[in-house]
């Protein structure tokens, strides 16, 4: 080290002057004590060992990134203190805290349960540190392959963060389909390919000892990391949901007993002669405002356009109407099937069903909204619903993922079946912010303003959202529709009375 003190001066030596003192450094001792002279104020403790910490914290930050850009890096040297880990461990802390934070927002809070799991990894880096070091020339590489390990993750998951605040902006939102399971461990897989990667240039004795350490990483540090992923520090405090939790008070419950029996109540009866239209939406999904916010706007635009006003009903699941629209739940979608198959003229009138959710691959509509759980919708459910209300004419559309599933089941000589995808494709545009889905904007928002017949709305809106995937390079997802032979000239006739009045309510 420069400027060793001067241990060595024999005892008969000349006296000790201030700066010969043997336990610090002459120079800066000589330093220090012109500071004092010229200053006149006391001695304070140097800051710098608190500096060197937070420099080396930088350096190392730094060198992380050049190693998960596959780069050499001072890491390699195996010169990490344990001080220096601890300061990478409380950075990634601080760090997922954050971005966590600024993703979330203040309505998060901070899920200390969650510190046992964040940290899981700090043991498997150690243990791997202590297997792998005899492996290594020389043997010392506890704390500075954990340490790398550490400054690795810390970029890897400042890019995630990145991508997921950059998909919540709605020019973005196609990079949310790399950001959930399975392509999440895309990013895993990143961190761990730059570290094997590191591991196989350290110094052994020979390349099969390189090969051991990659061997035990994989074994001790990737294969349990795999599978026990780390949450974020920072949470949401109402389960993912867009408009925060649902809370079950008495003003919700005694809402809930009155607002479906109300809007069942007020639905008009048919009237003979003439084709009337009935609208009964339903917005599943708790979690997304999306679906409240597209079906809001289709019962208006059915009520002012398709003259459905004192004949349309409204199943929502949302926070935010808890106390003002009935629940989306299956039973009362039941109830109010059977209430406009009641109402209606089931020889001339249509009913219009429009459902919007998230879908499964499995072919099942979302019906959630925590804390309550609900019965999932799926095709041979709303067939039998749709059978036992006896309504024989009917326009039903599923905007959903993978809802092309619906369309065999549904398939009568009485019904138009509509769905913003096949069964094995997603459709897009469910994400927090968004006022539409890209089938609910294409659909409601553009197509059924300029014209009256479902066929040709729907025609131009798999047109619109042909281009818009092609221009966003998304996977085509296929909207799907099937005409019933006996629904269509009613549908043809509806259209020429709403054409003759101009649509509005009658």
């Amino acid at each position: 080290m420069p400027n060793e003190p001067d241990m060595h001066k024999a005892p008969e030596a000349a006296p000790i002057t201030e700066t010969d003192r043997p336990d610090a450094p002459a120079e800066d001792a000589t330093a220090t004590a012109c500071g004092a002279e010229e200053t006149g104020l006391p001695l304070r403790p140097e800051p710098a060992p608190r500096r060197a910490l937070f420099l080396q914290l930088g350096r190392d930050l730094l060198d992380g990134v050049r190693g998960v850009l596959f780069l050499r890096s001072e890491l390699e040297t195996l010169s990490t203190l344990p001080a220096n880990l601890v300061m990478l461990v409380l950075a990634d802390l601080a760090f997922n805290l954050l971005v966590s934070f600024l993703l979330v927002g203040r309505g998060g809070s901070f899920y200390s349960n969650s510190l046992p799991y964040f940290l899981f990894y700090l043991p498997l880096f150690l243990l791997f540190g202590v297997a792998a070091q005899r492996l290594l020339a020389p043997r010392s590489g506890v704390v500075p392959l954990a340490a790398a390990l550490v400054a690795f993750s810390i970029p890897v998951e400042f890019c995630h963060g990145a991508l997921e605040w950059l998909a919540q902006w709605r020019r973005f939102e196609v990079l949310s389909d790399y950001l959930s399971a399975p392509h999440y461990y895309r990013f895993f897989g990143w961190w761990a390919a730059a570290s094997l990667v590191f591991l196989l240039r350290l110094k052994a004795r020979n390349l099969s000892r390189r090969v051991g350490i990659a061997l035990l990483f994989l074994a001790l540090v990737a294969t349990p990391l795999w599978f026990f992923q780390r949450g974020d520090l920072w949470a949401s405090g109402e389960g993912g949901n867009e408009s925060g939790a649902l809370t079950i008070d008495d003003e919700v419950l005694s809402a809930q007993q009155r607002l479906l029996e109300g809007e069942l109540s007020r639905l008009r009866h048919g009237r003979p002669g003439v084709t009337d239209l009935y609208f009964v939406g339903f917005a599943g999904d708790a979690s997304q405002d999306v679906f409240l916010k597209e079906l809001t706007v289709a019962r208006q635009t059915f009520d002012g356009r398709f003259g459905t006003a004192g004949r349309s009903v409204l199943l929502v699941n949302n926070p935010q109407s808890a106390t003002a629209l009935p629940f989306a739940t299956v039973g009362n979608l039941e109830r109010a099937l059977a209430r406009v198959g009641e109402v209606m003229n089931r020889d001339e009138d249509v009913l219009f069903l429009y459902l919007s959710s998230h879908g499964s691959r499995d072919h099942e509509l979302a019906v959630s909204n925590a804390p309550l759980e609900l019965k999932q919708v799926t095709p041979e459910l709303l067939k039998r619903l749709l059978v036992k209300s006896g309504i024989r004419y009917k326009v039903v559309v599923v905007s959903a993922c993978f809802s092309g599933g619906f369309v065999e089941p549904l398939r009568d000589a009485g019904s138009l079946v509509i769905t913003a995808s096949d069964a094995t494709h997603e459709s897009f545009g469910c994400g927090f912010g968004e006022n539409f889905t890209w089938f609910g904007e294409a659909f409601v928002g553009q197509a059924l303003k300029e014209t009256f017949s479902f066929t040709k709305a729907f025609e131009k809106s798999r047109e619109t959202i042909g281009k818009w995937e092609e221009e966003r390079g998304e996977t085509p997802s296929n909207p799907q529709i099937w005409i019933g032979d006996r629904v269509l000239p009613v549908l043809e006739r509806l259209q020429k009375e709403l054409e003759h009045r101009g649509g509005g309510s009658r």
